[in-house]
């Protein structure tokens, strides 16, 4: 075997190991972004509910002080925090489902470069010249160029 041939196979080899890793490696950056913003999403929540149970109790107690115990204001009030909630929560959520589309896209788009990378790496290896051996970029022989500027 030809050292030319012996050197383009162990560069296809090598290109087809780190190309193996290197999408390897991006599905387990793109999990790790996903669980990431799952954690934030559920601790945007938690805040959310948090606060608007600080925001009910603020509101109950400034309408026991006034002597309101009751009545269709208090109750619209503390149903308006309800759907302050419900809104919040459900805004998280949409974000959070629209963060990990966008890593799934990235880490697609990512996989398919690397998948082209390797494509061409092993296409130029092949002994002749890749798109060379296909007579693309070749210069045609006895043809010299000329400018006429006259």
């Amino acid at each position: 075997m030809p050292a030319a041939t012996t050197i383009a196979l162990i560069s296809a080899g090598a290109t087809v190991v780190g190309t193996v890793s290197q999408i390897n490696a991006q599905k387990r950056q793109a999990a790790a972004q996903r669980q990431q913003q799952q954690v934030q999403a559920r601790r945007s929540q938690r805040q959310a509910v948090r606060e608007a149970q600080i925001r009910r109790a603020q509101a109950q107690a400034q309408a026991g002080a006034l002597g309101v115990t009751g009545g269709s204001s208090l109750g619209g009030g503390l149903s308006s925090l309800s759907s302050q909630l419900g809104s919040n929560i459900g805004t998280a959520g949409q974000l959070s489902g629209l963060s990990n589309r966008i890593s799934m896209a990235g880490q697609s788009a990512a996989t398919a470069g690397a998948i082209a990378g390797l494509g061409s790496s092993v296409f130029s290896a092949i002994p002749g010249g890749g798109f060379a051996a296909l007579g693309f970029g070749a210069q045609p022989t006895g043809v010299t160029p000329s400018i006429d500027v006259g």
